[in-house]
């Protein structure tokens, strides 16, 4: 390993390292020399220049750490890569719905051509009926609010002639 030559401005290290730190401490505080009662933070001006600062402490070692840490994040392009959508041959479709108010549960009609009892998913989650159906190339999905109070239970299903009847009982 060769010696670096000490008035190498590129040198960081050893004696032209140090010389460069001191250098700079002391034009701050030359500067600073010339506020009274400088704030932890602010904008100054004097003679066409502007100074905006802020005081913070931490020791060499965080410096260390923190200049590490940087150093071993990868750098990040200043455009974002390009993400492509994968394309999906699912055509997803909202099915008609009618909602009945009956005296002691709701019932809820969902039209569902094509569909079979198997590929049905219909979750109650709080107070809203989520219904997921699948039938070939298409997905029915409907996210339905019911603002009743329910019985705690899962919903009856009953799947007939492309109408899945949902019923949910109510709160007595």
């Amino acid at each position: 390993m060769s010696k670096k030559d000490p008035s190498d401005k590129d040198d960081v290290t050893g004696v032209a390292g140090f010389e460069k730190i001191a250098r700079g401490l002391s034009d701050l505080f030359n500067v600073l020399a010339d506020f009274d009662q400088l704030p932890r933070r602010g904008r100054h001006e004097k003679d066409g220049r502007v100074m905006e600062y802020s005081f913070g402490t931490r020791t060499l070692g965080e410096a260390a750490a923190e200049k590490r840490t940087s150093e071993e994040r990868p750098t990040r392009s200043e455009t974002p890569p390009q993400r492509a959508a994968k394309r999906s041959s699912l055509e997803v479709l909202e099915p008609v719905t009618d909602i009945f108010d009956e005296p002691g549960e709701m019932v809820l009609l969902f039209e569902l051509p094509g569909v079979e009892r198997k590929d049905v998913r219909c979750v109650l989650d709080g107070d809203i009926l989520l219904l997921e159906a699948k039938a070939g190339e298409r997905l029915y999905r409907k996210e339905t609010l019911i603002e009743e109070k329910l019985a705690a239970g899962s919903p009856h299903l009953n799947l007939r002639n492309g109408v899945l009847e949902v019923r949910l009982n109510k709160q007595t």
